[in-house]
């Protein structure tokens, strides 16, 4: 008889697989990292390092605004309502703006705010934020510049952004945001109201949330009524510190801001200036011009010292007929 036994088929084997370590994210424990303040070009409204949304209506001075704050930082001197009258070193500033003529318009506000024209810098090209942010963050690194203004955002927008697409407008802001982080700068974005003053006035802005979202600092000027040349200004986001309470200002002569503070402001809408402060300017400028010309920062020293308002100092001045001027290094000049 045959063998009909058979060796049973051998099994391949499988080989084995070396099983990889897991695809993870990488992290950080809090214990690993320490802490750090916050640092402000005004406290609490500009901060370093961050987005700040200025927004407001239509011709309500937004770009005088924001540049009396740029002059005031042009010559380092200290911000509206600082208590302690700091001041900090004087910085460079970029301003991005393709509405207002230079020499018609925005160098002659400059030069009535006293600002230091060499720190001001402007684009002379033809330029879009959808993909310049590259050279955008290399300028403000190149030029050392600390104040970034966008005035308005919508000027610098391409095809290639929608106002109204979140992830279109969501990116750019993101990106700018990392340019003040990387550069150390704040960067200001000038943004317009919708007219529909219904819901939050902070989502009255023109475009997509993201925009209020990305900023660590959101400012809102309007006005009371139409009539009203005094406009308010509300603190409507802050992330780095406390918000503060609202202020005003008024535009009192080729973009110079008059600030006020709040318990201020009705005296500046329904009463003339008072008499007397204006003779004590007028004195006050005639005495300290009398041995020649003062730059105009000394002189604003001396009357936020006697607590006479800019607003009644311009008008002193212009009663006497002061002449302004400038040095070769752009710090102005008054004298007789």
């Amino acid at each position: 008889m045959g063998n009909n036994y058979s060796m049973p088929k051998r099994k391949n084997k499988m080989p084995k697989v070396k099983l990889s370590e897991p695809n993870i994210i990488s992290t950080t424990k809090a214990s690993q990292h320490g802490t750090s303040e916050p640092e402000f070009l005004w406290f609490p409204f500009l901060p370093f390092k961050k987005l700040t949304v200025l927004q407001g209506e239509s011709g309500i001075g937004k770009s005088s605004f924001i540049l009396n704050i740029a002059a005031l930082l042009s010559n380092g001197e200290s911000m509206p309502f600082e208590p302690d009258g700091r001041a900090s070193a004087p910085g460079n500033i970029l301003y991005l703006n393709n509405e207002d003529d230079i020499e018609e318009v925005i160098n002659p506000r400059l030069i009535a705010m006293g600002a230091a024209l060499d720190r001001f810098h402007f684009v002379n090209e033809p330029f879009l934020l959808d993909s310049e942010c590259k050279r955008l963050e290399n300028t403000v690194r190149e030029l050392a510049v600390r104040l970034v203004i966008i005035d308005p955002l919508t000027s610098f927008l391409g095809k290639n952004h929608n106002m109204n697409t979140a992830q279109s407008v969501g990116n750019l802001m993101r990106a700018l945001s990392r340019i003040a982080f990387s550069t150390g700068s704040a960067i200001v974005v000038v943004c317009h109201l919708t007219k529909n003053a219904a819901g939050k006035e902070i989502d009255r802005h023109l475009g997509s949330s993201d925009i209020m979202n990305a900023a660590r600092s959101v400012l809102s000027a309007t006005r009371e009524n139409e009539d009203c040349d005094v406009v308010i200004v509300k603190h409507l986001k802050s992330t780095l510190a406390k918000r503060a309470k609202p202020f005003f200002y008024e535009i009192v002569d080729n973009g110079v801001i008059e600030f006020i503070q709040g318990e201020e402001a009705i005296s500046a809408t329904d009463e003339p200036l008072s008499s007397t402060k204006k003779e004590v300017a007028i004195n006050t400028l005639q005495q300290i011009l009398s041995n020649g010309a003062k730059p105009q920062p000394e002189i604003k020293a001396i009357f936020k010292g006697v607590n006479i308002g800019w607003r009644t100092v311009e008008t002193a001045k212009s009663e006497l007929g002061l002449e302004q001027f400038y040095d070769e290094d752009g710090t102005s000049y008054w004298r007789i």
